[in-house]
């Protein structure tokens, strides 16, 4: 028998009450909205969380994806996903592309566009990283939360039904600089 989970509530504009590194109880944040942890010193900020996606174009197409699971479930985005702690968004962006597509890229070095957005049900602020890549092993199929994956031309990016904007604008711009 499962328990049912208790409705908690949150924002993520809330300061840290307890230190994440020792658990020691933390006091007020500072008009910045960090706080200090009286027994390590680290100081403690909610932040954005970072995440990646890519632009694949091939023979004139450009990849899509279909998501799998929520939020935004049935609605298009582009590869990619959460940046890992510690890990460096070229090398979080390869990752995440093998676990959705089952193929290597080659990420070119410097991110195309940055946005920032909205995620889930309790309105997590993502800053979303941006980059072109192109396929180097491997053709790509649906996998972990991808439903389906899709090749469209620049005469269907404005029909689809994107979850976030900017992925429509990062796959126009792939688009037309593959011309």
């Amino acid at each position: 028998m499962t328990q049912a989970r208790k409705d908690v509530p949150f924002s993520n504009t809330e300061p840290f009450r307890f230190c994440p590194a020792d658990g020691t109880r933390l006091g007020d944040p500072r008009p910045s909205g960090g706080v200090t942890c009286p027994e390590c010193g680290r100081a403690w900020y909610r932040n954005s969380a970072p995440a990646v996606g890519v632009a694949i174009v091939r023979d004139g197409k450009a990849l899509i994806t279909v998501r799998a699971r929520e939020p935004e479930k049935g609605r298009v985005d582009v590869p990619g996903g959460f940046v890992e702690v510690g890990e460096h968004p070229v090398e979080g962006l390869e990752r995440e592309v093998r676990e959705e597509l089952g193929v290597e890229v080659e990420v070119e070095e410097n991110p195309v566009l940055l946005a920032t957005h909205t995620y889930g049900p309790d309105g997590i602020w993502v800053l979303a990283i941006s980059f072109l890549a192109r396929i180097v092993d491997g053709e790509p199929s649906p996998a972990d939360d991808v439903a389906e994956i899709r090749w469209v031309s620049a005469e269907e990016i404005d029909d689809l039904d994107f979850a976030w904007e900017h992925d429509r604008r990062l796959v126009r711009a792939a688009l037309k600089d593959g011309e």
